[in-house]
Protein backbone atom coordinates (compact mmCIF):
# COMPACT_ATOMS: atom_id res chain seq x y z
CA UNK A 1 0.00 0.00 0.00
CA UNK A 2 1.40 3.37 -0.97
CA UNK A 3 1.08 5.52 2.11
CA UNK A 4 1.59 8.69 0.02
CA UNK A 5 -1.70 7.85 -1.66
CA UNK A 6 -3.85 10.05 -3.86
CA UNK A 7 -4.88 13.31 -2.26
CA UNK A 8 -8.28 12.68 -0.69
CA UNK A 9 -8.46 15.17 2.16
CA UNK A 10 -9.49 18.70 1.28
CA UNK A 11 -6.54 21.06 1.53
CA UNK A 12 -7.47 23.70 4.09
CA UNK A 13 -4.31 25.56 4.77
CA UNK A 14 -5.42 27.85 7.54
CA UNK A 15 -4.65 27.81 11.24
CA UNK A 16 -7.31 27.70 13.92
CA UNK A 17 -7.98 27.51 17.63
CA UNK A 18 -10.14 25.35 19.83
CA UNK A 19 -13.14 27.43 20.93
CA UNK A 20 -13.35 27.51 24.73
CA UNK A 21 -15.83 29.40 27.00
CA UNK A 22 -13.21 31.81 28.49
CA UNK A 23 -12.69 33.21 24.98
CA UNK A 24 -16.34 33.56 23.90
CA UNK A 25 -16.35 37.26 24.71
CA UNK A 26 -13.16 37.89 22.70
CA UNK A 27 -14.52 36.26 19.56
CA UNK A 28 -17.90 37.95 19.93
CA UNK A 29 -16.36 41.39 20.52
CA UNK A 30 -14.01 41.57 17.52
CA UNK A 31 -12.72 39.56 14.57
CA UNK A 32 -9.67 37.62 15.73
CA UNK A 33 -6.73 36.55 13.53
CA UNK A 34 -7.73 32.90 13.23
CA UNK A 35 -8.82 31.14 10.07
CA UNK A 36 -11.29 28.78 11.71
CA UNK A 37 -12.49 27.48 15.07
CA UNK A 38 -12.87 23.96 16.38
CA UNK A 39 -15.66 23.13 18.81
CA UNK A 40 -15.92 20.16 21.16
CA UNK A 41 -18.97 18.58 19.56
CA UNK A 42 -20.31 17.07 22.75
CA UNK A 43 -20.47 20.44 24.53
CA UNK A 44 -22.98 21.63 21.94
CA UNK A 45 -25.24 18.57 21.84
CA UNK A 46 -27.59 20.44 24.14
CA UNK A 47 -31.19 21.49 23.84
CA UNK A 48 -30.59 25.23 23.87
CA UNK A 49 -29.21 28.10 25.90
CA UNK A 50 -26.05 30.15 25.70
CA UNK A 51 -23.73 27.56 24.06
CA UNK A 52 -25.85 27.32 20.92
CA UNK A 53 -26.55 31.07 20.79
CA UNK A 54 -22.79 31.77 20.90
CA UNK A 55 -22.15 29.08 18.31
CA UNK A 56 -24.73 30.48 15.90
CA UNK A 57 -23.25 33.97 16.29
CA UNK A 58 -19.63 32.90 15.75
CA UNK A 59 -20.19 30.61 12.80
CA UNK A 60 -21.26 33.65 10.77
CA UNK A 61 -17.69 34.97 11.08
CA UNK A 62 -15.58 31.82 11.39
CA UNK A 63 -15.65 28.47 9.61
CA UNK A 64 -16.16 25.71 12.18
CA UNK A 65 -14.78 22.22 12.61
CA UNK A 66 -16.51 19.71 14.88
CA UNK A 67 -14.35 17.56 17.16
CA UNK A 68 -16.01 14.90 19.31
CA UNK A 69 -14.75 12.88 22.26
CA UNK A 70 -17.61 10.45 22.80
CA UNK A 71 -18.27 8.55 19.57
CA UNK A 72 -16.32 5.59 20.98
CA UNK A 73 -15.79 4.09 17.55
CA UNK A 74 -13.79 1.19 19.01
CA UNK A 75 -16.28 0.13 21.71
CA UNK A 76 -17.92 -3.30 21.49
CA UNK A 77 -21.17 -3.52 19.60
CA UNK A 78 -22.45 -1.05 17.08
CA UNK A 79 -21.83 2.68 17.18
CA UNK A 80 -24.64 4.53 18.95
CA UNK A 81 -27.19 5.56 16.32
CA UNK A 82 -28.94 8.14 18.51
CA UNK A 83 -25.61 9.81 19.23
CA UNK A 84 -24.70 9.87 15.54
CA UNK A 85 -28.04 11.45 14.64
CA UNK A 86 -27.46 14.20 17.20
CA UNK A 87 -24.01 14.83 15.75
CA UNK A 88 -25.50 14.90 12.26
CA UNK A 89 -28.17 17.42 13.34
CA UNK A 90 -25.49 19.72 14.75
CA UNK A 91 -23.48 19.38 11.54
CA UNK A 92 -26.53 20.32 9.48
CA UNK A 93 -26.98 23.34 11.73
CA UNK A 94 -23.46 24.76 11.43
CA UNK A 95 -22.15 23.23 8.14
CA UNK A 96 -18.68 22.37 9.52
CA UNK A 97 -15.47 22.05 7.57
CA UNK A 98 -15.32 18.45 8.79
CA UNK A 99 -16.43 16.21 11.66
CA UNK A 100 -13.77 14.44 13.72
CA UNK A 101 -13.46 12.10 16.68
CA UNK A 102 -10.89 9.63 18.05
CA UNK A 103 -9.83 6.12 17.09
CA UNK A 104 -10.40 4.68 20.54
CA UNK A 105 -13.10 3.57 22.95
CA UNK A 106 -14.49 5.40 26.01
CA UNK A 107 -16.33 2.50 27.61
CA UNK A 108 -17.54 -1.01 26.88
CA UNK A 109 -21.11 0.03 27.62
CA UNK A 110 -23.40 0.75 29.19
CA UNK A 111 -20.79 2.54 31.27
CA UNK A 112 -18.95 5.37 29.55
CA UNK A 113 -15.60 5.89 31.27
CA UNK A 114 -14.82 9.08 29.34
CA UNK A 115 -11.15 8.57 28.73
CA UNK A 116 -9.59 7.90 25.34
CA UNK A 117 -8.52 4.28 25.72
CA UNK A 118 -6.23 2.67 23.13
CA UNK A 119 -7.15 -0.43 21.20
CA UNK A 120 -5.18 -3.63 20.82
CA UNK A 121 -3.75 -3.50 17.30
CA UNK A 122 -5.13 -6.77 16.01
CA UNK A 123 -6.97 -7.98 12.95
CA UNK A 124 -10.15 -8.37 15.01
CA UNK A 125 -9.97 -4.77 16.26
CA UNK A 126 -9.24 -3.50 12.75
CA UNK A 127 -12.24 -5.31 11.26
CA UNK A 128 -14.46 -3.99 14.04
CA UNK A 129 -13.49 -0.33 13.79
CA UNK A 130 -13.56 -0.37 9.99
CA UNK A 131 -17.16 -1.62 10.14
CA UNK A 132 -18.11 1.01 12.72
CA UNK A 133 -16.46 3.85 10.80
CA UNK A 134 -18.33 2.88 7.65
CA UNK A 135 -21.62 2.81 9.59
CA UNK A 136 -20.90 6.19 11.13
CA UNK A 137 -20.05 7.67 7.74
CA UNK A 138 -23.24 6.27 6.24
CA UNK A 139 -25.27 8.03 8.95
CA UNK A 140 -23.30 11.29 8.86
CA UNK A 141 -23.19 11.29 5.05
CA UNK A 142 -19.58 12.47 5.12
CA UNK A 143 -16.11 11.11 5.68
CA UNK A 144 -15.20 10.95 9.34
CA UNK A 145 -11.87 12.42 10.46
CA UNK A 146 -10.25 10.24 13.14
CA UNK A 147 -7.52 11.27 15.57
CA UNK A 148 -4.69 9.21 17.01
CA UNK A 149 -4.78 9.17 20.80
CA UNK A 150 -1.89 9.37 23.25
CA UNK A 151 -1.31 6.11 25.08
CA UNK A 152 0.49 4.84 28.13
CA UNK A 153 0.19 1.10 27.62
CA UNK A 154 0.56 -1.39 24.79
CA UNK A 155 -1.38 -4.64 24.69
CA UNK A 156 0.45 -7.97 24.53
CA UNK A 157 -1.98 -9.23 21.91
CA UNK A 158 -1.18 -6.43 19.41
CA UNK A 159 0.22 -7.82 16.17
CA UNK A 160 0.87 -4.49 14.45
CA UNK A 161 2.20 -1.07 15.34
CA UNK A 162 -0.11 1.85 16.02
CA UNK A 163 0.89 3.55 12.76
CA UNK A 164 0.31 0.39 10.73
CA UNK A 165 -3.09 -0.02 12.35
CA UNK A 166 -4.06 3.62 11.80
CA UNK A 167 -2.93 3.65 8.17
CA UNK A 168 -4.74 0.37 7.43
CA UNK A 169 -7.99 1.49 9.06
CA UNK A 170 -7.95 4.88 7.29
CA UNK A 171 -7.58 3.30 3.85
CA UNK A 172 -9.97 0.38 4.33
CA UNK A 173 -12.67 2.50 5.98
CA UNK A 174 -12.09 5.34 3.51
CA UNK A 175 -11.92 7.92 6.28
CA UNK A 176 -9.58 10.85 6.94
CA UNK A 177 -7.01 11.48 9.65
CA UNK A 178 -6.48 14.10 12.31
CA UNK A 179 -2.84 13.80 13.30
CA UNK A 180 -2.26 15.03 16.83
CA UNK A 181 1.46 15.71 16.70
CA UNK A 182 1.66 16.08 20.46
CA UNK A 183 0.00 12.67 20.91
CA UNK A 184 2.50 11.10 18.51
CA UNK A 185 5.34 12.61 20.52
CA UNK A 186 3.83 11.59 23.88
CA UNK A 187 3.28 8.00 22.76
CA UNK A 188 6.73 7.89 21.17
CA UNK A 189 8.40 8.82 24.44
CA UNK A 190 6.21 6.47 26.50
CA UNK A 191 6.68 3.49 24.20
CA UNK A 192 10.15 4.16 22.82
CA UNK A 193 9.39 4.54 19.11
CA UNK A 194 10.55 7.18 16.61
CA UNK A 195 7.70 9.67 16.09
CA UNK A 196 9.03 10.62 12.63
CA UNK A 197 8.81 6.96 11.60
CA UNK A 198 5.17 7.06 12.75
CA UNK A 199 4.38 10.12 10.62
CA UNK A 200 6.12 8.68 7.56
CA UNK A 201 3.91 5.58 7.70
CA UNK A 202 0.64 7.50 7.46
CA UNK A 203 -1.25 8.01 4.16
CA UNK A 204 -0.38 11.67 3.66
CA UNK A 205 -3.27 12.24 1.26
CA UNK A 206 -5.77 11.41 4.00
CA UNK A 207 -4.39 13.84 6.60
CA UNK A 208 -7.08 16.48 7.01
CA UNK A 209 -5.94 18.28 10.16
CA UNK A 210 -3.17 18.58 12.74
CA UNK A 211 -3.51 19.21 16.48
CA UNK A 212 -0.83 20.95 18.52
CA UNK A 213 -0.96 20.87 22.30
CA UNK A 214 1.11 20.68 25.45
CA UNK A 215 1.95 17.88 27.87
CA UNK A 216 3.52 17.38 31.28
CA UNK A 217 5.98 15.00 32.91
CA UNK A 218 4.69 12.43 35.37
CA UNK A 219 7.45 10.24 36.69
CA UNK A 220 8.92 8.15 33.89
CA UNK A 221 6.12 9.06 31.47
CA UNK A 222 4.75 12.16 29.82
CA UNK A 223 1.01 12.81 29.95
CA UNK A 224 -1.16 14.46 27.33
CA UNK A 225 -2.72 17.13 29.54
CA UNK A 226 -3.43 19.98 27.11
CA UNK A 227 -2.61 22.39 29.91
CA UNK A 228 0.81 23.66 28.82
CA UNK A 229 2.21 25.52 25.84
CA UNK A 230 3.41 23.45 22.91
CA UNK A 231 6.81 21.99 23.81
CA UNK A 232 9.91 22.67 21.65
CA UNK A 233 10.15 18.98 20.69
CA UNK A 234 6.53 19.05 19.47
CA UNK A 235 7.24 22.16 17.39
CA UNK A 236 10.15 20.28 15.81
CA UNK A 237 7.88 17.34 15.04
CA UNK A 238 5.26 19.68 13.57
CA UNK A 239 7.94 21.05 11.24
CA UNK A 240 8.61 17.55 9.98
CA UNK A 241 4.88 16.88 9.65
CA UNK A 242 4.57 19.97 7.44
CA UNK A 243 7.40 18.65 5.27
CA UNK A 244 5.77 15.23 4.98
CA UNK A 245 2.11 16.21 4.57
CA UNK A 246 2.36 19.55 2.86
CA UNK A 247 -0.24 22.27 3.58
CA UNK A 248 -2.62 20.88 6.21
CA UNK A 249 -4.95 22.76 8.53
CA UNK A 250 -3.47 23.00 12.04
CA UNK A 251 -4.67 24.36 15.35
CA UNK A 252 -3.67 24.97 18.96
CA UNK A 253 -5.61 22.91 21.51
CA UNK A 254 -5.73 24.03 25.16
CA UNK A 255 -8.23 22.48 27.59
CA UNK A 256 -6.94 23.39 31.07
CA UNK A 257 -4.97 26.29 32.52
CA UNK A 258 -6.44 28.24 29.63
CA UNK A 259 -4.59 31.55 29.21
CA UNK A 260 -5.82 34.82 27.79
CA UNK A 261 -6.51 34.67 24.08
CA UNK A 262 -3.41 36.70 23.01
CA UNK A 263 -1.17 34.00 24.49
CA UNK A 264 -2.73 31.35 22.27
CA UNK A 265 -2.62 33.68 19.28
CA UNK A 266 1.14 33.97 19.84
CA UNK A 267 1.42 30.18 19.72
CA UNK A 268 -0.69 30.13 16.57
CA UNK A 269 1.73 32.61 14.98
CA UNK A 270 4.57 30.15 15.61
CA UNK A 271 2.59 27.41 13.83
CA UNK A 272 1.95 29.73 10.88
CA UNK A 273 5.61 30.65 10.65
CA UNK A 274 6.70 27.00 10.62
CA UNK A 275 4.13 26.07 7.97
CA UNK A 276 5.10 29.09 5.86
CA UNK A 277 8.81 28.26 6.06
CA UNK A 278 8.17 24.67 4.97
CA UNK A 279 5.92 25.77 2.12
CA UNK A 280 8.38 28.37 0.78
CA UNK A 281 11.53 26.28 1.10
CA UNK A 282 13.08 25.52 -2.33
CA UNK A 283 12.58 21.79 -1.82
CA UNK A 284 10.63 21.39 1.40
CA UNK A 285 10.74 17.60 1.29
CA UNK A 286 14.34 17.26 0.23
CA UNK A 287 15.64 16.68 3.75
CA UNK A 288 12.96 14.13 4.59
CA UNK A 289 12.98 10.44 3.70
CA UNK A 290 10.30 9.33 1.31
CA UNK A 291 7.04 8.23 2.92
CA UNK A 292 7.13 4.64 4.04
CA UNK A 293 5.40 1.89 2.12
CA UNK A 294 3.93 -0.48 4.65
CA UNK A 295 1.88 -3.61 4.28
CA UNK A 296 -0.82 -4.45 6.78
CA UNK A 297 0.44 -7.52 8.58
CA UNK A 298 -3.04 -8.97 8.84
CA UNK A 299 -2.05 -11.85 11.13
CA UNK A 300 -4.68 -13.60 13.16
CA UNK A 301 -4.47 -13.13 16.90
CA UNK A 302 -2.67 -15.66 18.97
CA UNK A 303 -4.89 -18.58 20.00
CA UNK A 304 -4.70 -17.61 23.65
CA UNK A 305 -5.27 -13.87 23.08
CA UNK A 306 -8.38 -12.39 24.71
CA UNK A 307 -10.93 -11.06 22.28
CA UNK A 308 -11.60 -7.33 21.92
CA UNK A 309 -14.70 -7.14 24.12
CA UNK A 310 -13.03 -9.20 26.86
CA UNK A 311 -9.94 -6.98 26.79
CA UNK A 312 -12.02 -3.85 27.17
CA UNK A 313 -14.14 -5.34 29.97
CA UNK A 314 -11.02 -6.38 31.88
CA UNK A 315 -9.60 -2.87 31.67
CA UNK A 316 -12.98 -1.39 32.61
CA UNK A 317 -13.19 -3.60 35.71
CA UNK A 318 -9.77 -2.39 36.82
CA UNK A 319 -10.59 1.28 36.21
CA UNK A 320 -13.62 1.05 38.49
CA UNK A 321 -12.02 -1.23 41.10
CA UNK A 322 -9.73 -0.24 43.96
CA UNK A 323 -6.10 0.00 42.97
CA UNK A 324 -5.19 -3.57 43.91
CA UNK A 325 -6.65 -7.06 43.84
CA UNK A 326 -7.73 -9.47 41.13
CA UNK A 327 -8.95 -6.75 38.75
CA UNK A 328 -5.53 -5.11 38.77
CA UNK A 329 -3.73 -8.40 38.18
CA UNK A 330 -6.06 -9.32 35.29
CA UNK A 331 -5.49 -5.96 33.63
CA UNK A 332 -1.72 -6.11 34.17
CA UNK A 333 -1.67 -9.46 32.36
CA UNK A 334 -2.85 -7.65 29.21
CA UNK A 335 0.00 -5.12 29.14
CA UNK A 336 3.21 -5.60 27.18
CA UNK A 337 6.22 -4.66 29.28
CA UNK A 338 8.75 -2.53 27.47
CA UNK A 339 12.20 -4.02 27.07
CA UNK A 340 14.37 -3.10 30.04
CA UNK A 341 11.42 -2.04 32.24
CA UNK A 342 10.99 -3.42 35.72
CA UNK A 343 8.18 -5.69 36.78
CA UNK A 344 6.05 -2.81 38.08
CA UNK A 345 6.04 -0.95 34.76
CA UNK A 346 2.66 -2.33 33.65
CA UNK A 347 1.09 -1.37 36.99
CA UNK A 348 2.38 2.19 36.73
CA UNK A 349 1.02 2.49 33.18
CA UNK A 350 -2.36 1.13 34.22
CA UNK A 351 -2.34 3.51 37.17
CA UNK A 352 -2.30 6.51 34.83
CA UNK A 353 -5.72 5.48 33.48
CA UNK A 354 -6.95 4.39 36.89
CA UNK A 355 -6.32 7.80 38.44
CA UNK A 356 -7.26 9.81 35.34
CA UNK A 357 -10.79 8.36 35.34
CA UNK A 358 -11.43 9.57 38.87
CA UNK A 359 -9.71 12.92 38.39
CA UNK A 360 -11.73 13.69 35.25
CA UNK A 361 -15.09 13.01 36.88
CA UNK A 362 -14.12 14.83 40.06
CA UNK A 363 -13.32 17.89 37.93
CA UNK A 364 -16.69 17.61 36.17
CA UNK A 365 -18.55 17.37 39.48
CA UNK A 366 -16.58 20.24 41.01
CA UNK A 367 -17.52 22.42 38.04
CA UNK A 368 -21.21 21.44 38.05
CA UNK A 369 -21.57 21.70 41.84
CA UNK A 370 -19.26 24.69 42.27
CA UNK A 371 -20.97 26.30 45.28
CA UNK A 372 -21.38 22.95 47.01
CA UNK A 373 -17.69 22.28 46.55
CA UNK A 374 -16.72 25.64 48.04
CA UNK A 375 -19.06 25.11 50.99
CA UNK A 376 -17.76 21.61 51.76
CA UNK A 377 -14.11 22.41 51.11
CA UNK A 378 -12.24 20.96 48.15
CA UNK A 379 -10.62 18.08 50.07
CA UNK A 380 -13.89 16.74 51.49
CA UNK A 381 -15.74 17.34 48.24
CA UNK A 382 -13.05 15.60 46.18
CA UNK A 383 -13.15 12.54 48.43
CA UNK A 384 -16.91 12.23 48.06
CA UNK A 385 -16.83 13.00 44.34
CA UNK A 386 -14.17 10.32 43.82
CA UNK A 387 -16.29 7.70 45.58
CA UNK A 388 -19.36 8.80 43.61
CA UNK A 389 -17.41 8.49 40.34
CA UNK A 390 -16.59 4.87 41.09
CA UNK A 391 -20.06 3.87 42.28
CA UNK A 392 -21.87 5.91 39.61
CA UNK A 393 -19.99 5.51 36.31
CA UNK A 394 -21.44 7.70 33.55
CA UNK A 395 -24.15 6.04 31.48
CA UNK A 396 -24.26 8.80 28.85
CA UNK A 397 -21.83 9.89 26.18
CA UNK A 398 -21.79 13.52 27.24
CA UNK A 399 -20.64 14.70 30.65
CA UNK A 400 -22.91 17.75 30.46
CA UNK A 401 -25.48 15.87 32.53
CA UNK A 402 -23.21 13.78 34.71
CA UNK A 403 -24.05 14.03 38.40
CA UNK A 404 -27.86 13.96 38.43
CA UNK A 405 -27.81 11.65 41.47
CA UNK A 406 -25.01 13.46 43.28
CA UNK A 407 -27.35 15.57 45.50
CA UNK A 408 -29.10 12.41 46.70
CA UNK A 409 -25.72 10.77 47.25
CA UNK A 410 -24.74 13.66 49.54
CA UNK A 411 -28.06 13.35 51.36
CA UNK A 412 -27.33 9.68 52.12
CA UNK A 413 -23.72 10.44 52.99
CA UNK A 414 -24.59 13.33 55.33
CA UNK A 415 -28.13 12.78 56.66
CA UNK A 416 -27.59 15.41 59.35
CA UNK A 417 -26.69 18.11 56.82
CA UNK A 418 -29.76 18.76 54.67
CA UNK A 419 -28.20 21.99 53.43
CA UNK A 420 -25.78 19.92 51.31
CA UNK A 421 -28.68 18.28 49.48
CA UNK A 422 -30.33 21.64 48.82
CA UNK A 423 -27.11 23.39 47.81
CA UNK A 424 -26.32 20.61 45.36
CA UNK A 425 -29.87 20.64 43.95
CA UNK A 426 -29.65 24.39 43.42
CA UNK A 427 -26.29 24.00 41.68
CA UNK A 428 -27.77 21.26 39.48
CA UNK A 429 -30.92 23.22 38.60
CA UNK A 430 -28.90 26.28 37.66
CA UNK A 431 -26.56 24.19 35.53
CA UNK A 432 -29.24 22.25 33.69
CA UNK A 433 -31.42 25.25 32.93
CA UNK A 434 -28.33 26.98 31.47
CA UNK A 435 -28.41 24.78 28.37
CA UNK A 436 -31.93 23.40 28.61
CA UNK A 437 -34.58 23.68 25.88
CA UNK A 438 -35.01 27.03 24.20
CA UNK A 439 -38.34 28.79 24.08
CA UNK A 440 -39.15 32.42 23.36
CA UNK A 441 -40.14 34.33 26.47
CA UNK A 442 -43.32 36.38 26.54
CA UNK A 443 -42.70 39.99 27.50
CA UNK A 444 -45.10 42.82 28.25
CA UNK A 445 -44.92 44.24 24.75
CA UNK A 446 -45.71 40.90 23.14
CA UNK A 447 -48.51 40.27 25.62
CA UNK A 448 -50.05 43.68 24.84
CA UNK A 449 -49.98 42.85 21.12
CA UNK A 450 -52.47 40.05 21.77
CA UNK A 451 -55.73 42.05 21.96
CA UNK A 452 -57.80 39.01 22.90
CA UNK A 453 -55.47 38.21 25.81
CA UNK A 454 -55.26 34.67 24.46
CA UNK A 455 -52.02 34.09 26.34
CA UNK A 456 -54.07 33.94 29.55
CA UNK A 457 -55.92 30.87 28.22
CA UNK A 458 -52.96 28.87 26.92
CA UNK A 459 -52.13 25.69 28.79
CA UNK A 460 -48.61 25.12 30.13
CA UNK A 461 -47.73 28.82 29.91
CA UNK A 462 -44.48 28.60 31.91
CA UNK A 463 -41.09 28.79 30.25
CA UNK A 464 -39.48 25.37 29.77
CA UNK A 465 -36.38 26.24 31.81
CA UNK A 466 -38.40 26.85 34.98
CA UNK A 467 -37.93 24.59 38.04
CA UNK A 468 -39.75 24.82 41.38
CA UNK A 469 -38.16 23.35 44.51
CA UNK A 470 -39.19 23.17 48.14
CA UNK A 471 -36.31 23.94 50.50
CA UNK A 472 -36.17 23.56 54.27
CA UNK A 473 -32.88 25.33 55.04
CA UNK A 474 -31.36 28.77 54.58
CA UNK A 475 -29.81 27.52 51.33
CA UNK A 476 -30.35 30.85 49.55
CA UNK A 477 -28.36 32.74 52.16
CA UNK A 478 -25.63 30.09 52.05
CA UNK A 479 -25.44 30.14 48.27
CA UNK A 480 -25.28 33.94 48.08
CA UNK A 481 -22.54 34.20 50.75
CA UNK A 482 -20.30 31.46 49.35
CA UNK A 483 -17.25 32.85 47.50
CA UNK A 484 -18.38 36.41 48.23
CA UNK A 485 -16.99 38.82 50.77
CA UNK A 486 -19.90 38.05 53.09
CA UNK A 487 -19.48 35.68 55.99
CA UNK A 488 -21.16 32.35 55.30
CA UNK A 489 -23.92 31.88 57.89
CA UNK A 490 -24.45 28.73 59.87
CA UNK A 491 -26.83 26.27 58.23
CA UNK A 492 -30.34 26.50 59.67
CA UNK A 493 -33.13 23.95 59.25
CA UNK A 494 -36.58 25.53 59.13
CA UNK A 495 -39.87 23.97 60.21
CA UNK A 496 -41.75 25.22 57.15
CA UNK A 497 -40.72 24.90 53.52
CA UNK A 498 -39.79 27.78 51.24
CA UNK A 499 -40.47 27.61 47.51
CA UNK A 500 -37.49 28.31 45.29
CA UNK A 501 -37.94 29.14 41.61
CA UNK A 502 -35.08 28.59 39.12
CA UNK A 503 -35.20 29.68 35.46
CA UNK A 504 -33.14 31.04 32.59
CA UNK A 505 -33.47 34.70 31.69
CA UNK A 506 -31.61 36.08 28.68
CA UNK A 507 -29.28 33.06 28.59
CA UNK A 508 -28.34 33.28 32.27
CA UNK A 509 -29.72 31.17 35.16
CA UNK A 510 -31.61 32.99 37.93
CA UNK A 511 -33.45 32.01 41.06
CA UNK A 512 -35.80 33.62 43.59
CA UNK A 513 -38.03 32.62 46.49
CA UNK A 514 -41.82 32.66 46.21
CA UNK A 515 -44.39 33.27 48.88
CA UNK A 516 -46.82 30.36 49.51
CA UNK A 517 -49.60 31.84 47.39
CA UNK A 518 -47.31 32.37 44.40
CA UNK A 519 -45.93 28.87 44.78
CA UNK A 520 -49.37 27.24 44.77
CA UNK A 521 -50.36 29.26 41.72
CA UNK A 522 -47.16 28.22 39.88
CA UNK A 523 -47.81 24.57 40.81
CA UNK A 524 -51.17 24.75 39.07
CA UNK A 525 -49.51 26.22 35.99
CA UNK A 526 -46.85 23.50 36.07
CA UNK A 527 -49.62 20.91 36.08
CA UNK A 528 -50.82 22.28 32.74
CA UNK A 529 -53.43 24.83 33.76
CA UNK A 530 -53.71 28.15 31.97
CA UNK A 531 -53.57 31.33 33.99
CA UNK A 532 -57.33 31.79 33.69
CA UNK A 533 -57.97 28.12 34.58
CA UNK A 534 -55.70 28.39 37.64
CA UNK A 535 -57.66 31.44 38.76
CA UNK A 536 -60.94 29.56 38.38
CA UNK A 537 -59.65 26.46 40.19
CA UNK A 538 -58.39 28.53 43.10
CA UNK A 539 -61.46 30.74 43.35
CA UNK A 540 -62.76 30.94 46.85
CA UNK A 541 -59.51 29.76 48.41
CA UNK A 542 -57.02 31.77 50.37
CA UNK A 543 -54.52 31.26 47.57
CA UNK A 544 -56.36 33.27 44.99
CA UNK A 545 -55.06 36.81 45.28
CA UNK A 546 -56.96 39.93 44.69
CA UNK A 547 -56.79 41.21 41.09
CA UNK A 548 -54.18 43.82 41.92
CA UNK A 549 -51.86 41.26 43.47
CA UNK A 550 -52.29 38.86 40.57
CA UNK A 551 -51.61 41.72 38.19
CA UNK A 552 -48.34 42.45 39.99
CA UNK A 553 -47.35 38.80 39.70
CA UNK A 554 -48.02 38.71 35.97
CA UNK A 555 -46.17 41.98 35.43
CA UNK A 556 -43.13 40.59 37.26
CA UNK A 557 -43.30 37.26 35.43
CA UNK A 558 -43.42 38.98 32.06
CA UNK A 559 -40.43 41.10 33.03
CA UNK A 560 -38.46 38.08 34.24
CA UNK A 561 -39.25 35.89 31.22
CA UNK A 562 -41.12 33.23 33.20
CA UNK A 563 -43.89 32.83 30.60
CA UNK A 564 -43.53 31.16 27.22
CA UNK A 565 -44.31 33.16 24.09
CA UNK A 566 -46.76 31.20 21.98
CA UNK A 567 -47.23 34.22 19.73
CA UNK A 568 -43.74 33.91 18.19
Amino acid sequence: MNQACTQIAALHTGHGLGLRPPHYKDFLAARQPVDWLEIITDNFLVEGGKPLVVLDALRRDYPMAMHGVAMSIGAPGSVDLDYLLRVKALAERIDPLWVSDHLCWIGPGPQQLHDLYPLPYTEEAARHVITQIRRAQDVLQRRLVLENVSSYLDFKQSTASEWEFLAHVAVEADCLLLVDVNNVYVSGVNHGFDPVHYLRALPAGRVQQIHLAGHCQQGAYIIDTHDHPVAPAVWDLYRQACQLFGPVAAMIERDANIPELPTLLDELAIARAIARACATAPEPRATMPAPLRTTWPAPQGRPDSPRLAQTQQTLRDYILAPGDGDARDAAAALVRVRDGADGADSLRRLGIYHHAYRARLVDVLADTFAKTCLFMGSDTFDDDAREYAVTHPPMVRSLNRYGADFPDYLARRYPGNPELLELARLDWDLRTCFDGPDAPALDAQRAASDPQRGWLDRSEPLHGSLRLRQVHTNVVSLWQAIDSDAEVPEPVRRDSATSLLVWRKQLQPHFQTLDPDQARFVQHLQAGASINTACAELAGSATLPDPARLGNWLRDWLQEGLLRDELA
